[in-house]
């Protein structure tokens, strides 16, 4: 399975099942993630083809900077990406707006990247579709196996499209739904031993995009995350990392409790 969070490192377009009643203005989500100790949320998660459950829940508060959050966990090691970028972080709600807090697992320990987060914004029940909701850019260098490597990175959540009625793949239908989109881009350079110059491997590029939809007092619903990219030419250097990859992923709510 490992195999298959590579592309989170390198951290959905494509509504699937969604129902044709698609009002941008009409449905309102306030309550987005209920944030009750206790809550928990259970999905169906494939990966590639490859089929498993994810059971997220919230376990207690924790107080980062003398504000109080909601930690979340998963039972068990997740394997779809809505709940890798929740486990053992925390969320509070300030008005509407969700915010996280915490280091945004890629589960790719081959070239880490340092995602760590303060109050972003992945929901905003007032913002108008297409609008920024938030963004974290920065870059690190780390070394790998024997490459010294740059990642610049930008992360940005963005409003998506309301809908007074959805259906998930299942065919499970929920009311005043609203969807966020969460993108990743990267750079990539390496220093090559002896070549002082560094060396792109990836040019800018949106490595993963996820769309998460949100139903009203239930939480999150149905994601739809699609990972790609693609090297360039390394002249016959060979580098530690895959020439392309691409992935696709979806987690469906089964099973939810809502205090």
């Amino acid at each position: 399975m490992r195999k298959n969070h590579y592309l989170l490192l390198l951290l959905s377009l494509f509504i699937i099942s969604c129902s044709n009643d698609d009002d941008s203005n009409g449905s309102q989500v306030n309550n987005a993630i209920p944030l009750s100790t206790g809550n928990y949320w259970v999905y169906d998660v494939d990966v590639a083809g490859t089929t498993g459950r994810d059971s997220l829940y919230i376990a207690n508060d924790t107080v980062i900077n003398a504000i109080t959050y909601k930690k979340f966990k998963t039972k068990d090691f997740p394997i779809g990406f809505y709940s890798i970028a929740l486990n053992n972080n925390a969320l509070r709600n300030v008005d509407g707006k969700i915010l996280l807090s915490g280091g945004i697992d890629t589960g790719i320990p081959e070239i880490p990247v340092d995602l760590t987060v303060s109050d972003f914004v992945v929901f905003d029940p007032n913002a108008v579709t297409g609008s920024i909701l938030s963004t974290f850019n920065g870059q690190n260098e780390q070394e790998l196996e024997g490459f010294d490597v740059n990642i610049s990175y930008a992360l940005t959540a963005e409003a998506g499209d309301n809908y007074t009625s959805y259906s998930t793949p299942d065919g499970q239908s929920y009311n005043n739904v609203k969807a966020v989109q969460v993108k990743l881009s990267l750079k990539v350079a390496v220093t090559i031993p002896d070549v002082p110059i560094p060396f792109t491997i990836l040019p800018t590029q949106d490595v993963l995009i996820s769309t998460q939809y949100y139903a009203n007092g239930i939480g999150m619903i149905h994601t739809v995350t699609d990972m790609q990219y693609e090297l360039a030419d390394t002249f016959g250097i060979e580098l530690p990392l895959p020439q392309s990859f691409e992935e696709h992923q979806e987690e469906v709510l089964s099973v939810y409790n809502i205090q």
